[in-house]
C-alpha cells in the first residue's frame, strides 16, 4: 500500500512546484521593476544652473512649474498612494528628455516636453482635487443621512430615495465619476432639506395646536398632539415639555379653572392661595407650579407698576432704549419674570426688524427664482424665529422648488449631452424628464438652453431614408434593427440615432461601422468584408 502511494505524492509535489516556481519569479521581477521605477523617481533631480541660464524666462518659469509639479506635489501625492509609480515613471522619463534636450540646445523641443508634463501633472492634479471634494462630500451626506434617520419612519418614500441617490453617488465614486458623484450627492441633500423642512412645517402646525388646547383646557386634544410631535422627533424639547404641562393638567383641570376665575376678577392674592393649597394635595405638579410663579409675577406687576408705566410712556413715543432702561430699573427693584418677558420683547424688536428684512429677501429671492438663496434665507430667518409660519412655509416651498430646480438642470444637461452624441431618443427622453421638473421660473440661460434642444429635437422627429449596400457575399446586420443577412442592397427608414452596422465573411476579417444618423447626413452605408484573414 505504501509503494502505491510514493508515486503520487511525488506527482503532487512536482505539481506543486510548478505552480509556486513561476509565482515566485513573477512577484520577484514585479518587485525589481517597482523597485526600479521608484529608484529612478527619487533620482532625478532639477536641472543644473549653467543650464538654466541659457534659457529665457518663460521657459525657465515652465521648467520651475513642471519640477514644482512632478518633485512636490505629484510627489506627495505618489507617497499617498493616489498616483501609480507608472504615471511618475513616464513624467520623470519626459522631464530627463527635456534635460537633454536643453542640454543639447534643443529649445523648443524642450518647451513641447515641458509643456506636455505640465498638463499631464495639472490635469492628474485636477482629477484628484475633485476626488478629494467626492469623498468629502460624501461623508458629509452620509452624516446628515444619519442626523435625519428619524425622519425615515415617518417619510419613508422619499428618505429610501435619498438613500438611493447616495448610494448611486457611492457608486459613481467607486467607478471614478467624480462628477456625476458629486451631483448624486448634492441630490440627496435637496432631498434631505426638503424632507427636513416638510418635517418642521408639520411638527410646527401640530405644536400651534398642542398649544392651544393647553391654554383651552382641552387635556386629551393636547396630549394627542403633543405624541404626534414626538412621533416624528422624540427629541423635540417643545414636545416633551408640552406632553408633561398636559399631563400635569390633566389632574387638577377643574381646580386650574377656579383658579383662573379669581384671577381674572383681580383676585391675585387669593388665587396664589388657591395655587398653595392644591400644591399641598399635589406636590411638585408642574402646571400649578408654573401657575404659581405666572401669578406672583403679576403682583410683582402690580407693586412695581411705577416703573411699568414709565417703560410704557417710553415704548410708546418710540424710545426704546428708555423703555429698556426703565424695565431693568423695575428688575432691580424687584425680579419680575413678566418684566422679563417684556424686556426680552423689546430687545426683540430688533431682531424682529432683522426677521422682516430676511422674509422680504429670502421672498424676493424666491421670486427671481434663486431657490437656494430663498431656502438660506428662509433658514436664517427660521433660525430667529423658529413660530414663524411665514418662515417655515417659505423654507418648504423654496426647498421644493430648489429639487426641482436640481432635477431640471441635471435633465436638462443630459438631454444637450445625448444631442451632442446624436442619440436623440435619449436626449427626448431626459428632456422630458426634465419639464417634468421644471420650475415655474428658470434663469434666461436655462430657457433659452432649453428652446435649442426643443429645436433640435424637432428637427431630429422624422424618419430619414437610408441605404445599406453590400456585396451579396458578406452577412450585413444592424443592430437592433435587422439581424445578419446578404444583401446588394437595402432601404430603411430610421429615426435619428447612433446606430452600428456588423459586417461577416467567413474568412475575411469581420467590420463594424457605426454612424450617427441626423437628417442632414449621408443616406448610403456600404458594408462589404474586403481584409482576408
Amino acid at each position: 500500500m505504501t509503494t502505491k502511494k510514493t508515486p503520487v505524492i511525488l506527482v503532487a509535489i512536482g505539481l506543486l512546484a510548478l505552480i509556486i516556481i513561476p509565482l515566485i519569479v513573477l512577484m520577484v521581477s514585479r518587485g525589481d521593476h517597482s523597485t526600479s521605477t521608484l529608484s529612478h523617481t527619487q533620482e532625478l533631480g532639477p536641472i543644473d544652473a549653467h543650464t538654466m541660464v541659457a534659457v529665457d524666462y518663460e521657459l525657465r518659469q515652465l521648467i520651475e512649474r513642471a519640477e514644482h509639479l512632478v518633485g512636490d506635489d505629484l510627489a506627495l501625492a505618489l507617497r499617498q498612494g493616489d498616483v501609480s509609480l507608472d504615471f511618475m515613471a513616464n513624467l520623470n522619463a519626459a522631464i530627463e528628455q527635456a534635460h537633454e534636450a536643453l542640454a543639447d540646445g534643443r529649445l523648443e523641443e524642450a518647451e513641447r516636453s515641458y509643456t506636455r508634463v505640465v498638463e499631464l501633472a495639472e490635469a492628474k492634479l485636477g482629477v484628484l482635487q475633485l476626488a478629494d471634494a467626492a469623498r468629502t462630500q460624501s461623508e458629509a451626506t452620509y452624516a446628515e443621512l444619519k442626523r435625519l434617520d428619524y425622519l425615515q419612519a415617518v417619510f419613508a418614500n422619499t428618505y429610501r430615495e435619498a438613500v438611493e441617490r447616495y448610494d448611486q453617488g457611492l457608486q459613481d465614486l467607486n467607478a471614478k465619476r467624480f462628477k456625476q458623484s458629486l451631483d448624486a450627492f448634492a441630490m440627496t441633500d435637496a432631498i434631505l432639506g426638503d424632507l427636513e423642512s416638510r418635517s418642521i412645517q408639520q411638527i410646527g402646525g401640530m405644536l400651534e395646536a398642542a398649544n392651544l388646547a393647553v391654554a383651552e383646557y382641552d387635556v386629551a386634544a393636547a396630549q394627542t398632539a403633543f405624541e404626534k410631535v414626538l412621533q416624528i422627533d422624540s427629541t423635540n424639547t417643545a414636545a416633551i415639555e408640552g406632553l408633561r404641562m398636559a399631563n400635569a393638567l390633566a389632574e387638577i383641570s377643574a381646580d386650574v379653572q377656579t383658579v383662573q376665575s379669581l384671577e381674572a376678577s383681580g383676585e391675585l392674592n387669593v388665587a396664589l392661595a388657591q395655587v398653595d393649597e392644591l400644591l399641598a394635595l399635589h406636590a411638585n405638579n408642574l402646571f400649578l407650579l408654573n401657575e404659581r410663579r405666572r401669578i406672583e409675577a403679576l403682583i410683582a406687576d402690580r407693586d412695581h407698576q411705577a416703573a411699568v408705566e414709565a417703560a410704557g410712556i417710553a415704548e410708546r413715543s418710540g424710545d426704546l432704549a428708555a423703555a429698556v432702561s426703565a424695565l431693568e430699573t423695575a428688575l432691580a427693584i424687584r425680579a419680575s419674570p413678566e418684566l422679563n418677558d417684556r424686556l426680552k420683547q423689546l430687545k426683540a424688536r430688533e431682531l424682529q426688524a432683522r426677521l422682516e428684512v430676511l422674509l422680504e429677501t429670502a421672498y424676493s429671492a424666491l421670486q427671481a427664482g434663486s431657490y437656494d438663496a430663498a431656502r438660506k434665507g428662509y433658514k436664517q430667518a427660521l433660525a430667529l424665529a423658529p413660530e414663524s409660519k411665514e418662515a417655515r412655509t417659505g423654507l418648504e416651498k423654496a426647498s421644493g422648488l430648489y429639487l426641482a430646480n436640481i432635477r431640471y438642470s441635471q435633465n436638462l444637461n443630459s438631454a444637450a449631452k445625448y444631442l451632442l452624441e446624436g442619440r436623440f431618443p435619449l436626449a427626448a427622453k431626459f428632456f422630458n424628464d426634465a419639464l417634468a421638473s421644471r420650475p415655474s421660473s428658470v434663469p434666461s440661460g436655462q430657457a433659452l438652453e432649453e428652446s435649442r434642444i426643443r429645436r433640435e429635437l424637432a428637427l431630429q422627429s422624422d424618419e430619414v431614408d437610408i441605404r445599406i449596400v453590400s456585396d451579396k457575399k458578406t452577412y450585413v446586420s444592424l443592430i437592433g434593427v435587422f439581424a445578419p443577412e446578404r444583401l446588394r442592397s437595402k432601404d430603411l427608414k430610421l429615426f435619428p440615432d447612433v446606430y452600428t452596422l456588423k459586417g461577416t465573411r467567413k474568412g475575411y476579417q469581420p467590420i463594424e461601422v457605426e454612424f450617427k444618423l441626423t437628417t442632414n447626413s449621408r443616406k448610403e452605408f456600404e458594408v462589404i468584408c474586403t481584409e482576408k484573414k
